[in-house]
């Protein structure tokens, strides 16, 4: 990778790193996991915590795991990286949560941290006044119970909550950085409005998954203008949980190609034998499937068609000619994520690389370009790349369950990858803080049951 590129991502987890006027280490962990922990880039705060970018939290459901954990606990208390611990450079000053099950740690977390909770959305925004009162608003709209649409897609309430956002934001006469974890909905039509409603309002906003921000191993970014003739990216579970990761990889690096974003012309999704039926006709590039798989590490030994019982995927046709398909292989990949593509510079591979200790860490690089968001109020990747992963797994989906090709003239979404400065870790896998130790100190009720012993 590129060292110019990577000195911004470098230089501002530096000017964000823990400062004993922000975080004090021994008062959080244990003693000996404190001096683990010592391992700070450089102790600088130039704002005290009164000075913080104040952030409404707005949630479907908070406890242990949940996206809401792994994103909101580290802007609370700390943000576990790489390089060490990072201090939230904003504070979360209000909650709304949505579900409040029997195994909620948000109440709780916000109550430790000052943080009040509200009973509606606006009450959140507004700090129970008539208008708008802080500089930003994350929303994690992952988790809960809801029901599923007729193609099996849960229905999570994304549009019906980013408009309560947004009428505090028109009211307010004013709008301020808005993030939206994952997809804008599990509908391209409401999609569309949230996209076209944040227009409308000039909000500041960015979305998507994690993945366009973990680790890479091998380090692979494609340079801005290349050539790419056929993509591919790789995943696992169904296209309705996960399939919306792996168009995010999958368009986090295609978008850089000549010419820039041109959108989808069609998508045709896929299950059973009718995917290995597109690798053995060409639809879909069996090699290239096999130049990412190759990158996962930790995939399974053996055949792929034996191991892999349900295989899905989505097949994209972009406006400009470029190929791309989002395979799922549940069984091979054994949670494994990867990418290849076919350049003019010839063919490139990568895995992309989740934490699986307690820390989550992969959403601490999330988190910290969420925070880079809201603190330079420049997104650090462009939400109509989630316009366009959204449109791409309802379709996606839509297509498998009807069982044909589907036209997306709709999905003429055009952009440029160019001016966005994403943070991202440097290493091929996790390693320092990011693996641990986690949680801090008093926070011990956040571990997840898999990790007890």
């Amino acid at each position: 990778m590129n060292k110019e590129k990577e000195n911004p991502r470098r230089n501002f987890i530096k000017k964000s790193a823990l400062a004993a006027t922000a975080i004090n280490l021994s008062g959080m962990f244990w003693e000996n996991d404190a001096k683990a922990m010592a391992k700070v880039i450089e102790l600088s705060s130039d704002k005290p915590a009164s000075a913080q970018k104040t952030v409404a939290l707005i949630a479907n459901i908070y406890r242990n795991s949940a996206h809401a954990d792994v994103i909101a606990t580290k802007l609370f208390v700390g943000i576990p990286t790489d390089d060490g611990m990072v201090a939230p450079q904003v504070k979360i000053v209000s909650v709304w949560i949505d579900q409040i099950g029997d195994n909620d740690t948000g109440v709780r977390i916000a109550e430790m941290n000052g943080a009040k909770m509200y009973d509606t959305i606006a009450g959140a925004l507004t700090l129970g006044g008539d208008k708008l009162a802080v500089d930003a608003v994350i929303y994690v709209g992952e988790h809960g119970e809801y029901d599923k649409s007729r193609y099996g897609i849960k229905m999570y309430p994304r549009m019906n909550y980013l408009e309560q956002i947004f009428r505090v934001f028109d009211a307010s006469n004013k709008s301020v950085p808005l993030f939206n974890d994952k997809h804008l909905s599990y509908s391209w039509l409401d999609s569309k409005w949230v996209y076209d409603r944040a227009q409308e309002l000039k909000v500041p906003m960015m979305a998507g998954s994690s993945l366009p921000f973990c680790w890479r191993d091998q380090p692979l970014e494609h340079p801005l203008g290349v050539k790419i003739t056929e993509a591919v990216a790789i995943g696992y579970h169904s296209l309705d949980a996960y399939g919306f990761h792996v168009a995010e990889i999958l368009q986090c690096m295609v978008e850089r190609r000549e010419g820039g974003e041109t959108g989808v012309k069609s998508v045709l999704g896929l299950g059973g034998d009718d995917v290995w039926k597109a690798m053995d006709d060409g639809r879909i590039n069996l090699d290239l499937v096999n130049a990412a798989c190759n990158k996962i590490k930790g995939r399974e030994k053996g055949n792929m068609r034996e191991l892999v019982k349900d295989p899905n995927a989505i097949i994209v046709e972009y406006n400009d000619g470029t190929k791309g398909a989002i395979v799922l292989l549940s069984g091979f990949v054994n949670g494994g994520w990867a990418y290849a593509a076919d350049t003019a510079q010839g063919r490139v591979a990568t895995e992309f690389v989740l934490d699986g200790s307690m820390s989550y860490s992969h959403f601490s690089y999330l988190s910290l370009n969420i925070q880079k968001f809201i603190v330079t109020e420049k997104p650090t990747a462009p939400v109509e790349r989630t316009l366009l992963t959204s449109g791409i797994s309802d379709m996606g989906i839509r297509s498998l369950v009807d069982g044909e090709k589907i036209e997306t003239p709709f999905l003429n979404i055009k952009y440029s990858a160019a001016g966005f400065e994403p943070i991202r870790p440097t290493a091929p896998r996790p390693e320092g803080q990011s693996i641990g130790p986690w949680p801090p100190k008093g926070y011990e009720f956040i571990i997840p049951e898999r990790f007890k012993k």
